[in-house]
């Protein structure tokens, strides 16, 4: 009997270790692998939807994970909040310009900024990067133009509603009184807000009716160069914008030749008419040959206008040129042709900047156009991809 419980009381003992022991190992007996944050984000997705632009779940990083992780972005819902700020800012502004630079009700000139304004707040909302600070201005600068533009009216000094054939396909206008234009031929690929601001100053300045663009035609020496197709197009989306002050010619379209040819083509077409034209273009050509050797501008229209062939009236069409200051002058260049000089922009704008992605340079209309009908022009996403 003794011996019996002796052992039934050892036996009490080894059990109670061996329970302790069990006790003592379950963390480690039961240590669970952590799962990756993907594993997470799936499993979470499968039980519930994940609320909009909530962080994604992950595992706990350690410290020194977390001081190598970066920093996290803004949300997107932010980007609704800053473009309506961006809006608002400029909205101020055209307060402000409002009662600098009032202009006339139901006018041409108060028509006209109103649609810069909309391509202006357009672009603020829809841009990747709108650039605020530009937008503000160009408002401002386009202002000053109109106001300019204004006192001209008010003057009698200019009258926008003048017409002129612009293609060999217009008739003649009904009013053949004596026009004064702007000729400003471009690429227009696309047409950037140095254009149109520069074009506005001309108005103002030159005290010309209107400025007319002639966009240049498709050229195999620029295969890069957009296609007449959408270029066009794109083009008269944005110079609508800006009537009467600004028109449209397609009188290069099919041919290869220079501007300093082309504008009297423009003016053969108006041979009976009086017409006083001023050539436009960067002060980059006030020399009298170019960087290949051979004439530039002012020589080129010395020896066109000298040309009975080219189909002008050396009576009835003055000739003159407008120089804008891009590059300065380094000495005069004679000339006996009337030279005048527009100052540029506050900022500086090219179509190659566009094309290399600052579209905050391109008016709403054109970046619009490109989105709706060209797959990556200009590197923008056709907008029914929701791109931006």
């Amino acid at each position: 009997m003794k011996i019996a419980a002796l052992l039934a009381s050892l036996a009490l003992a080894l059990a109670s270790s061996a329970r302790a022991a069990v006790v003592e190992a379950s963390p480690a007996a039961v240590e669970i692998p952590a799962l990756p944050p993907s594993a997470v984000v799936s499993a979470a997705a499968s039980i519930a939807p994940a609320p909009l632009y909530a962080p994604a779940l992950s595992a706990p990083a350690t410290p020194a994970a977390a001081a190598a992780a970066p920093e996290p972005s803004r949300p997107a819902a932010a980007a609704p909040a800053r473009r309506a700020g961006e809006q608002a800012r400029l909205r101020a502004l055209f307060d402000r310009l409002d009662a600098e630079f009032p202009l006339p009700e139901s006018s041409p000139t108060s028509a006209v900024r109103a649609r810069i304004r909309s391509q202006l707040l357009n672009a603020a909302r829809d841009y990747a990067d709108p650039e605020t600070d530009l937008l503000e201005t160009v408002a401002r600068e386009s202002d000053q133009a109109l106001a300019r533009i204004q006192t001209r009216l008010d003057a009698g000094e200019i009258d926008p509603s003048r017409s002129l054939r612009l293609s060999a396909d217009d008739a003649s206008p009904a009013d053949a009184g004596h026009v004064r234009v702007g000729v400003y031929p471009v690429a227009a690929d696309p047409f950037q807000w140095g254009h149109l601001l520069v074009a506005l100053r001309a108005v103002g300045e030159l005290g010309v009716d209107k400025v007319v663009f002639v966009l240049a035609g498709d050229d195999p020496r620029k295969p890069t160069m957009t296609p007449v197709a959408d270029r066009h197009p794109m083009g008269r989306e944005v110079l609508d914008l800006f009537a009467p002050f600004f028109a449209y010619s397609p009188i290069a379209v099919g041919t290869t030749l220079d501007g300093e040819t082309n504008i009297f083509r423009l003016l053969a077409l108006n041979a009976d008419r009086r017409v006083d034209a001023w050539y436009m273009v960067g002060d980059d050509h006030y020399r009298l040959v170019d960087k290949n050797g051979n004439p530039d501008t002012l020589p080129k229209l010395e020896a066109n206008f000298a040309r009975p062939e080219m189909g002008h009236s050396p009576t009835l069409h003055a000739l003159k040129v407008a120089f804008i200051r891009r590059e300065g002058i380094a000495q005069a260049i004679p000339t006996p042709l009337d030279v005048s000089f527009l100052d540029a922009n506050g900022f500086d704008a090219s179509s190659t900047q566009v094309r290399n992605g600052r579209h905050a340079l391109m008016p709403h209309a054109a970046y619009d156009y490109a989105r709706r009908r060209a797959l990556g022009l200009y590197g923008l996403t056709p907008a029914a991809d929701g791109g931006q």
